[in-house]
């Protein structure tokens, strides 16, 4: 690969790894809400579902430069197009399950009588979508690593990174 390319492709990892800190702002921000609400005591699902919303929103941008990189990524390194290809293909099924599930989770807190067992039952279930986020980004993070040429750390500096 040319030093164009090589700067290009550095250029890249650093927009992938500037996109994983705002995504764990995001998520950041609704369990810090959520820790003090679990001081009060008192549920709020309908207010849950409301600062998901803007999750989702999140996430859904964040999954469109993440297409958007892996396709420059393909462009740039096409010695690991395979890889690249199995890469997009994993990533792409990912973030249509992700967004799924939360878009399920929002739906269940928003109804007038959630069907859960409970406010901690909810929020668990919260967490644990925010959980299975995180590992999703954290193995993006891997694979991205081993894609790019020359770095010593996959994880250096995303969410989740060793």
């Amino acid at each position: 690969m040319n030093s164009k390319g090589t700067s290009e492709l550095c250029h890249l990892f650093a927009d992938w790894r500037t996109e994983d800190r705002k995504l764990a702002a995001c998520v950041d921000e609704i369990r810090d809400w959520m820790s003090e609400v679990n001081q009060l005591g008192v549920p709020h699902f309908g207010e849950t579902a409301s600062r998901l919303q803007p999750l989702r929103d999140c996430l859904t941008e964040h999954f469109e430069r993440e297409d958007t990189m892996l396709a420059k990524l393909a462009e740039l390194y096409p010695a690991a197009s395979p890889e690249v290809n199995a890469f997009k293909r994993q990533t792409s099924a990912d973030h249509r399950l992700l967004l799924s599930r939360l878009d399920e989770l929002h739906d269940r807190l928003k109804e007038v009588d959630p069907p859960f067992a409970s406010w901690t039952d909810a929020m668990d279930e919260v967490d644990v979508f925010f959980e299975e986020m995180e590992q999703h980004e954290r193995s993006e993070a891997d694979r991205v690593g081993m894609l790019m040429p020359g770095t010593s750390d996959p994880g250096d500096g995303l969410v989740g990174g060793s």
